[in-house]
């Protein structure tokens, strides 16, 4: 059965500049499931928890202690819901220390108001509290009057901000860990991810039709149909089309699979690849599909 793809419009650009790690928190979440799927992240698991078989230990890469490493940094991923990883372990891997600075309105002065000692309080939380969450960036008090020409005082207030002599403004901070790509396209990965678990569900399936439900290649898929039980001649240069398509966007797949298992993510250069055992895969998604179904 068809598993169903998920929008990539679910997924954030690089371009938000969001502070802390709302920009690639859908990013880490989709590494995640490519990680849940590697063969060798599996291995790194079962040798921190169950042991390893004698055959398991000669299919080991030569590079397995870095894939052990990423295993201590992410941990167990097979029953546990993103939310809950990500409170665990996810925001001390790509969290940053301080909320977004934002403007702030200390106190508001009546007219005609004297010294109130609750301004004094207003402004010790400011700099006891509201200031330290953000990380005690450089920053202005000012007194503005109300009830005058607003851009007159947006004048002003622009004018001090340049007298300051803050060269660089404050941005949003870089994650303590980023990700592998300086371009971060999401729909490519989310349809490598659909392609994967439906192959894992689907081992026997001619590669065009797995194709056709990934999506692989819209352009080349017009008239194909994957439920098809008789194909025509007609279609048969289209079919071999989407089979080579669909073929080089699994090796893809299995190659940001492997990458994200040692924490480069997105990555899709050449990796000596594991065996991959479909059924196996197929088990570990639904194992994970439980816990998330169980924690609702």
């Amino acid at each position: 059965m068809p598993i169903k793809k998920k929008s990539a419009n679910l997924l954030p650009t690089k371009a938000m500049k969001e502070w802390s790690t709302v920009g690639i928190k859908g990013y880490v979440m989709l590494m995640l499931e490519f990680m849940k799927l590697s063969p060798t992240y599996e291995l790194a698991r079962k040798a921190n928890n169950e042991g390893l078989s004698r055959s398991e230990k000669k299919s080991l890469p030569k590079d397995f202690d870095q894939v052990l490493s990423t295993y201590e940094e992410f941990g167990d991923l097979s029953t546990i819901t993103f939310n809950e990883w990500w409170k665990e372990r996810g925001i001390y891997i790509y969290g940053t220390d301080f909320e977004k600075p934002k403007v702030r309105l200390i106190a508001n002065v009546e007219k005609g108001e004297k010294v109130d000692p609750a301004f004094h309080r207003a402004l010790d939380h400011y700099f006891t509290t509201s200031r330290v969450q953000e990380g005690e960036v450089p920053s202005l008090i000012l007194s503005v009057p109300l009830g005058m020409n607003k851009r007159y005082v947006l004048s002003q207030v622009t004018k001090l901000i340049d007298q300051a002599g803050v060269s660089v403004p404050v941005k949003a901070q870089k994650a303590k860990k980023s990700l592998a790509a300086k371009r971060l396209r999401s729909a490519p990965l989310f349809t490598m991810i659909h392609l994967l678990r439906n192959k894992a569900a689907n081992p026997n399936l001619e590669l065009w039709r797995l194709g056709v439900i990934a999506k692989v290649s819209p352009a080349n898929m017009e008239g194909l149909d994957a439920k098809a039980v008789k194909v025509t001649s007609k279609t048969t240069d289209q079919r071999i089309n989407m089979q080579i398509l669909t073929s080089r966007f699994l090796l893809k797949a299995k190659r940001t699979v492997e990458h994200a298992a040692r924490g480069n993510f997105p990555c899709f250069t050449p990796i000596d690849l594991p065996d991959f055992n479909y059924e196996e895969m197929y088990q570990r998604y639904k194992k994970s599909q439980s816990a998330k179904k169980s924690s609702k």
